[in-house]
């Protein structure tokens, strides 16, 4: 793992590769409920009853993301990229200088944006198995810390650190500050390379796929992953929901210079009666967004994708169908699925998917986030299908 910090790596940016050949089988690694306390702007909050698909509801600054992202952190383990990307994704960094690293600013992960000695917040979630669980705080770390954190035996000049403790146990137990209170993308890196190549069985293959989707690079990269498997063909018939003349896809060879921050490229699809390919930036961002969902959810194979505002960039004529995209491969491949909306329109059709699909219905669990509440209201299928049929107000 390489922390670029101008332009995260994949990894960074939420591909969590898991080791498939854990002690805990892929059943018992689905979380039942989840509890955080003082992260972000949740003092205590509290998420049961889930399933196998999640929607979780609610209005701006509910928390909805923090949700998403206490989760991420948990399946991870605390990995340092993750936590790299979880800040750098909400631009929450230092400026820097011309010859400093670049630095992430931890405090905003804390109740009150405040990161002085003391301060702390933990992640914990229960399944069939002994739960998982993740403490951070803010430490005066010891000199024998010092020296583990720095690789070398020489004690790092900074005396705060930021630690991380756990069950399982996390790959760093303290991480050093700055002066200002951030990170370096050095300091989470230097420690993590004496691990490499070590297998950790704590880490669940996750992914977190934002309200930007994912970019250019990591799409192509994991598109390696699919191309001549069947989950190609799952690809094709997801993007055939939003244009039925699509016939094949494959990525482009491009010159790096030619590629922007999120721009939607890397990708050429064929049309039927088309004797030229298209490239997919031409064809909208919905097309992109059900892409990245379906390329995704194969790598997250016995662990965890999270979707931030799952509908974005897709007509309400085709959520349905994006949503038997996601339980169909959620089931097979035994992904646990964490999503976001602020739309009636994806909570309507998810209980008409519900309806439709009893067998699927078992799995699915609508969460309501209120501002302030310790727990999230949770809807079962039935319930959802009532809300929709009575226009009942659930975001």
């Amino acid at each position: 793992m390489d922390l670029n910090p101008d332009m995260p790596s994949n990894h960074a940016h939420g591909i969590i590769p898991g080791n498939r050949h854990s002690s805990e089988s892929p059943v018992s690694r689905m979380i039942k409920s989840i509890k955080i306390n003082g992260y972000r702007g949740f003092s205590e909050f509290e998420m049961s009853g889930l399933g196998q698909v999640n929607l979780l509801v609610g209005t701006n600054n509910s928390g909805k993301t923090s949700a998403l992202e206490g989760i991420y952190l948990l399946a991870s383990q605390g990995d340092p990229a993750s936590l790299w990307s979880v800040l750098w994704r909400r631009g929450e960094r230092f400026e820097r200088g011309p010859e400093t690293y670049p630095q992430i600013d931890i405090s905003h992960l804390f109740h009150g944006h405040e990161s002085q000695i003391g301060a702390k917040f933990s992640l914990s979630a229960t399944n069939e198995t002994p739960g998982r669980g993740l403490t951070f705080s803010i430490v005066e770390a010891n000199e024998e810390q010092r020296k583990k954190q720095s690789g070398t035996g020489v004690p790092v000049p900074s005396r705060l650190g930021l630690s991380i403790k756990g069950n399982p146990s996390p790959s760093l137990e303290v991480v050093p500050l700055t002066r200002s209170g951030g990170v370096t993308s050095e300091a989470l890196e230097m420690p993590r390379r004496i691990r490499r190549g070590q297998a950790d069985d704590a880490i669940m293959p996750t992914l977190f796929i934002t309200a930007e989707s994912l970019t250019v690079d990591e799409l192509v990269g994991l598109w390696d992953k699919v191309t001549l498997t069947p989950h190609e063909e799952r690809v094709i018939l997801a993007l055939r929901f939003l244009e039925s003349s699509i016939e094949r896809i494959a990525p482009q060879a491009a010159r790096r210079d030619f590629t922007y921050g999120n721009q939607r490229g890397g990708f050429l699809v064929k049309l039927k009666g088309h004797e030229r390919p298209v490239p997919i930036g031409s064809m909208g961002d919905g097309m992109w967004r059900i892409m990245a969902m379906a390329i995704a959810i194969a790598q997250c194979k016995d662990g965890v994708l999270l979707i931030d505002e799952i509908d974005t960039g897709l007509h309400y004529s085709v959520m349905t169908n994006m949503w038997k995209l996601i339980s169909g491969a959620a089931s097979e491949l035994n992904v646990q699925v964490f999503a976001t909306t602020h739309s009636y329109d994806c909570v309507k059709s998810l209980a008409e998917l519900c309806y439709s699909e009893p067998n699927t219905a078992k799995g699915v669990t609508l969460q309501r986030i209120e501002r302030g509440k310790k727990k999230s209201i949770a809807y079962s299928a039935e319930e959802i299908e009532t809300a929709a049929l009575h226009h009942i107000e659930v975001r």
